[in-house]
């Protein structure tokens, strides 16, 4: 008997997942099958609990188990299910994702951004569309989310993704060593751009052996190419761009622009003279994990109010942050971190109530990100928001500290450390308004049309851009070759796909 039930439930809950499938593949406005019902305790029918699972980049944690343990004694009664957190180093996170969503391998939440091929993955039906789940499932999602970052992470007015509560204007710009900078007397105030950084390079290799002046890596966006004042309009994975701040609508292949030159070949000057790691197009290793081992000096990365502040917990070393690009908003910075939900979940409604827990729900979120309180922190001087290392604990013995905040919830709910600005939130506020935004701002290029383009034009780009983003090939050699590939795997073609849309799309505002 025990065992037919058991037939039975797996089953039932094959049917039930293949209806939200079918449902879901039939909606043209995100439309997903979602319980009447948000109940917690146990699954429907009395089973065992659904195991959500969450894919993210990110350094795996020792204690995972330990937090997956707690945060399941507060999210279970609530909604009926259970979290399995799976964090993916970032060097192995592109192939993992893709072999995901490939093979159709069971997965529930998912990970994703402007820079991470979303809307490439949303043309190859990887994810669900997310309307009528949030309707349903995301009311807290809705309530404190600022509109424009759901209107504009939207694919054809579709939302695939629930984009994190942070900062809406994004700027770049690079992350130091402080320690290093003072015992040297380097004048950062007089960084205005990428090449006032030579002098600090400089003084660096001459005096510290062991450290990386210029630490980049084969992962996203950590080379000055990937820093470059350009609207990707929507993903930056699929070419062509428009400046942010200049004011033109004008689609560019980057490969072609002077920008793009000046900058490959300040990294080429910087690779010869020994600032930027040999290893550079190859290495896996993310710079903040080899500036936590003590062998990076500085690396790119975005800037946001705090930020070096934020970092100084995981690496370790005290830091400053100099900002490189003026806070601009593009569509790509409301997409730039977001949840989406797996086409191969099971029960999908599940996944978003999880999602909006995420976004509303202070303990489950803090656990996720920070771990246990007495074990991984602890409150300081009984202020119920601020945080501290326990003692005998330091950034290199800790053993849950994904760092991952930006990428899971809403940063609005998440602890201080102590030796954050306590209005760090306001200040978030204050960045926000200052935000330029592009003339481009709510568009996203639907893909779809040129897919196989855009897969050819990738495959070029994985063969020459490492090499010319870490200066390891001369530029004035490889441009010409690298814009001969790229037009024969149909680059134009995209560009004038991306530039009729955006004519479009302007031609209503």
């Amino acid at each position: 008997m025990v065992r037919s039930l058991k037939v039975w439930s797996r089953m039932m809950a094959t049917v039930m997942a293949l209806s939200l499938v079918l449902a879901a593949c039939s909606s043209d406005k995100g439309g997903t099958t979602t319980p009447a019902a948000e109940g917690g305790g146990a699954s429907e029918g009395g089973g065992k609990p659904y195991e959500v699972t969450l894919f993210y980049p990110g350094t795996p944690q020792k204690d995972v188990a330990l937090v997956e343990a707690e945060i399941n004694k507060k999210m279970e009664p609530k909604i009926g299910a259970t979290l399995k957190i799976n964090a993916i180093d970032w060097g192995q996170w592109d192939n993992k994702l893709n072999l995901m969503i490939s093979s159709g391998e069971k997965s529930d939440i998912i990970f994703t951004a402007a820079w991470q091929n979303y809307t490439v993955n949303v043309a190859k039906g990887a994810f669900l569309p997310l309307n009528d789940l949030l309707d349903a499932h995301g009311q807290d999602i809705k309530k404190n989310l600022d509109p424009a970052f759901l209107e504009g992470s939207q694919v054809d007015g579709v939302n695939y993704g629930v984009p994190t509560n942070k900062e809406l204007a994004a700027t770049r710009g690079v992350l130091v060593r402080k320690d290093l900078a003072d015992k040297y007397n380097l004048d950062l105030t007089a960084v205005k751009t990428w090449a006032d950084l030579e002098p600090l390079l400089k003084t660096i290799k001459e005096n510290e052996p062991a450290i990386t002046p210029f630490y980049m890596s084969n992962t996203n966006g950590n080379g000055l190419l990937e820093n470059l004042d350009w609207d990707y309009l929507g993903d930056a994975s699929v070419p062509g761009v428009i400046s942010k701040t200049a004011g033109g609508t004008t689609v560019l292949n980057e490969v072609e622009t002077p920008e793009f030159k000046e900058a490959a070949e300040l990294a080429r000057k910087w690779y010869q003279a020994g600032y930027i790691n040999s290893d550079a197009a190859t290495s896996n290793v993310f710079p903040k994990d080899q500036a936590k081992a003590g062998k990076a000096f500085l690396w790119t990365d975005g800037m946001k109010p705090g930020k070096d502040k934020e970092e100084e917990g995981y690496v370790g070393f005290p830091l400053t942050q100099i900002e490189m690009t003026q806070p601009t908003i593009t569509t790509g910075d409301a997409s730039g971190a977001m949840l989406a939900i797996s086409r191969s979940s099971e029960q999908p409604e599940k996944a978003m109530q999880v999602i909006n827990l995420l976004h509303s729900d202070k303990e489950i979120n803090n656990l996720l990100n920070f771990g246990i309180e007495g074990t991984h922190f602890v409150k300081k001087d009984g202020q119920d928001n601020i945080i501290a290392l326990p003692d005998g604990v330091d950034a290199n013995s800790r053993t849950y500290n994904p760092g991952a905040q930006w990428q899971l919830g809403n940063q609005f709910l998440n602890f201080l450390w102590d030796n954050e600005d306590p209005q760090k939130w306001e200040k978030f506020k204050e960045f926000n308004a200052k935000g330029v935004k592009s003339p481009a701002l709510g568009f996203t290029f639907n893909s779809q049309s040129v897919k196989n383009e855009i897969a050819a034009v990738n495959n070029v780009n994985k063969q020459f851009k490492p090499g010319m983003t870490s200066g390891a090939v001369d530029p004035n050699e490889m441009i010409p070759k690298y814009l001969e590939k790229l037009k024969a795997a149909g680059i134009d073609k995209i560009i004038a796909a991306k530039q009729e849309q955006l004519d479009a799309f302007l031609s209503k505002q």
